[in-house]
């Protein structure tokens, strides 16, 4: 001891370890000050993000204040819990980070490829370095391989469809046929396969918005506490349906690699190829599904609010046109609602952007604010309105500042096979039903985060009326 007195050391213990933990929480808070970037002023424990930690405002809503809030900058410094986070404003800038400067900016920086969690340890959304690539182009082989005749799916799946319905469970009907011909395709399949994990990854309560907050905001206490997406039991239960489905012979056919040949820390049990086929039927579900039926959700709530629009897309249904006006009002649904609303982004090594005006560490996390930017006035004229005719001239819209499926390599895999989903079953509830509001359609939707994707938080009624 330093003094004689034992209250007196353990007094000195306490300033010591207080002043150590108040210094290395406050570590980068003068990060963005010193380089005279516009921030908030941040809190010990908290940074800037006290509102999203606190669950006062999602990430969204916080990200797109900051983004409105400074709205002259190309840079907004944030700091998450302690640690720095750039919001990138400047299309010119997103499009280095994305694509041209890609090495450098390669990982999302979340970790969660180390969870013990079959569903997030070989998903190619969360997968980081040389497992990424490896993931990606197997990925990438399997697409190219898989039957996807979206269009045979659908023929029943509107039956009895008649007057007010609930548009979610009405589209859930849809997509779930849609997902299991696709990937179980399996007539002796247990027909609510893709309906159960479509469920436990949709469904949001206390519990899953609690898995969702750690895995946004502490993802290193997620994968510390060995979190999971979706319980073991339902692996047992539809272990055999898996084995069969076609989704397993898909990934056999492409010589789908191992678990031994991708993880980086140890090897798989052996078996590997069905915990492939977990982690890869995961991807579909939780980044396929879902945002198709956020899109279609919000789509559907646009065509209803107006029926000029929808009245033209239905007319050019029948038509052959290039540009089809169909796809038109695709494109601008998901510019006002991009699934993925926010980009992160993970700096691998010190980055200076041109100009040498700004110098990023290595560490410094990135997030491109998509639905900010295509909702900004300066690249969009009347950017909140629904207006499909904005893509009649391409010009007019640059991928700088469109970015739905993001841009660059790390860009969705998988956006030729949602496109062709959402077009498809949109296509086919317009051939058959002039859709309208009805007296409990809200005026907005209500959106909010749920696993890094936006979803409608509050039912949408609307008024099917069957076309003769």
């Amino acid at each position: 001891m330093f003094f004689e007195s034992f209250l007196l050391n353990l007094a000195v213990l306490v300033v010591l370890i207080v002043a150590l933990t108040f210094d290395y929480v406050t570590k980068f808070f003068s990060y963005w000050y010193i380089r005279e970037i516009p921030n908030k002023t941040p809190v010990p424990f908290f940074g800037t993000d006290y509102h999203r930690i606190l669950g006062l405002r999602n990430t969204t809503e916080e990200i797109n204040k900051l983004y409105n809030e400074n709205s002259k900058e190309k840079y907004v410094g944030c700091i998450k819990s302690r640690m720095p986070d750039l919001i990138i404003k400047d299309p010119d800038s997103v499009q280095k980070i994305l694509s041209t400067d890609f090495s450098n900016f390669h990982c999302r920086g979340y970790g969660l490829d180390r969870s013990r969690d079959v569903c997030l340890r070989n998903n190619l959304f969360y997968a980081e370095g040389e497992k990424w690539t490896l993931l990606r182009r197997k990925f990438e082989l399997l697409l190219n391989t898989m039957d996807d005749k979206i269009e045979d799916s659908l023929h029943d799946c509107l039956s009895g469809t008649n007057g007010d319905a609930n548009v979610q469970q009405l589209l859930s009907g849809i997509l779930d046929v849609v997902f299991k011909d696709l990937l179980i395709d399996n007539n002796l399949a247990d027909p609510f396969v893709i309906k159960k994990l479509r469920e436990t990854m949709q469904r949001r309560t206390l519990f899953d918005k609690l898995n969702s907050y750690l895995k946004d905001i502490f993802p290193s206490i997620y994968v510390m506490l060995g979190l999971n997406i979706l319980p073991e039991q339902y692996f047992n239960k539809y272990a055999q349906v898996i084995k069969e489905s076609k989704l397993m012979k898909d990934i056999e056919k492409t010589d789908s690699i191992s678990q031994e040949d991708i993880h980086n820390d140890k090897p798989y049990k052996k078996g590997s190829n069905l915990e492939t086929a977990y982690s890869y039927l995961a991807v579909f579900i939780g980044e396929g599904y879902i945002p198709c039926h956020y899109v279609l959700t919000t789509l559907l709530f646009e065509l209803a609010k107006n029926p000029d629009v929808q009245q033209k897309a239905r007319s050019c249904l029948q038509c052959s046109e290039e540009n089809h006006y169909l796809d038109m009002t695709l494109k601008e649904a998901l510019r006002l609602y991009p699934a993925y609303s926010v980009i992160t982004r993970k700096c691998i090594k010190t980055y200076t952007f041109l100009g040498k005006t700004l110098h990023l560490d290595k560490g410094v996390t990135i997030s491109v604010p998509v639905e900010a930017i295509q909702r900004d006035e300066k690249y969009y004229e009347n950017a909140n309105e629904f207006n499909p005719d904005r893509f009649y001239n391409k010009e007019d819209v640059t991928k700088l500042t469109y970015l739905p499926f993001g841009a660059g390599p790390r860009k969705c895999v998988g956006e030729r096979l949602a496109l062709r989903i959402i077009r498809a079953v949109a296509a086919n509830i317009l051939k058959k039903y002039q859709i309208g509001k009805c007296d409990v359609t809200p005026e907005t939707l209500k959106l909010t985060d749920h696993n890094f994707l936006r979803v409608v938080d509050n039912d949408l009624w609307l008024r099917f009326k069957p076309i003769s």
